[in-house]
């Protein structure tokens, strides 16, 4: 399947969004799945979008829980690019949810990691979420 992936230059912040994700919920074995945000401070190394979305892939298959699998992107794109910061946040839906309440489905579960500068900087924590909420909110238009 090919990534729809969107590149925003926004002051310091390269941000690549949304790469599509599934996995198995390792607490239920029921299907999850969502988008994943990418916003890095550029360094030396690149990656092709393609790229982005084979790690995103390789950290989603199989069982697992979304917190895991945040942690697992962003520790695995720390190491390929180098970046001097980057932020990864994951928008899940849980199919187990309503077997287990017996409700409707849940709005998404969100999941974020932080890495390098984007630790640290609060001022690049707030530009990273606001890229990602203004591009899925110009994308929902």
């Amino acid at each position: 399947m090919p990534v729809q992936a969107t590149l925003v230059r926004h002051s310091e912040i390269v941000l690549v969004r949304p790469i599509p994700f599934h996995g198995l919920c390792e607490q239920h074995l029921l299907p999850f799945y969502g988008v994943v945000h990418i916003g890095y401070v550029p360094g030396e190394k690149r990656l092709r979008y393609d790229e982005f979305a084979q790690i995103v892939e390789a950290c989603s298959g199989g069982i697992r829980v979304q917190q895991k699998m945040t942690t697992r992107i962003g520790l695995w794109l720390d190491h390929q690019l180098g970046a001097p910061g980057l932020g990864v946040l994951l928008e899940g839906g849980y199919a187990c949810t309503p077997v287990r309440d017996g409700a409707a489905l849940a709005g998404p579960t969100t999941t974020m990691a932080f890495y390098g500068s984007m630790r640290d900087s609060a001022h690049q924590q707030r530009e990273f979420l606001t890229l990602t909420r203004k591009t899925t909110e110009s994308k929902d238009e």
